[in-house]
């Protein structure tokens, strides 16, 4: 129950850095008044990813009041891997053979931690 509940507040959390760079390229281009600025922040994007961020920081404070820190910590990075593949393949960025060597290295750090 505990890993399922960190593991959903990952997502949770990498899913909104994605849900924000989402509505920053849709909505904030070209947002000069503060009344453009607010109708681009309450757009669908930009909530998701308000909404994903209050719902995984408050699993993630059920983790941590159930879980060591020095276990459950490590596990955020699973944000980065999550980030960094759904702007692949959602996004359409680029991303080089450096930046996925990185990645890798970070799965390999994960499994290391969890296999403790």
């Amino acid at each position: 129950m505990n890993n399922a509940l960190l593991l959903l507040a990952v997502l949770l959390l990498a899913s909104s850095q994605i849900l924000q760079k989402v509505g920053a390229a849709r909505r904030l281009q070209g947002t000069h008044t503060p009344r453009e600025w607010l109708r681009a922040l309450l757009s669908p994007e930009l909530v998701g990813a308000v909404v994903a961020i209050l719902v995984g920081t408050a699993l993630w404070l059920t983790v941590l009041y159930r879980m060591d820190v020095s276990r459950a910590f490590p596990f955020l990075s699973l944000g980065t891997v999550a980030v960094v593949a759904a702007s692949r393949l959602w996004l359409g960025e680029h991303v080089s053979a450096r930046r996925w060597a990185g990645v890798a290295l970070i799965a390999v750090g994960i499994a290391l931690v969890a296999s403790t």
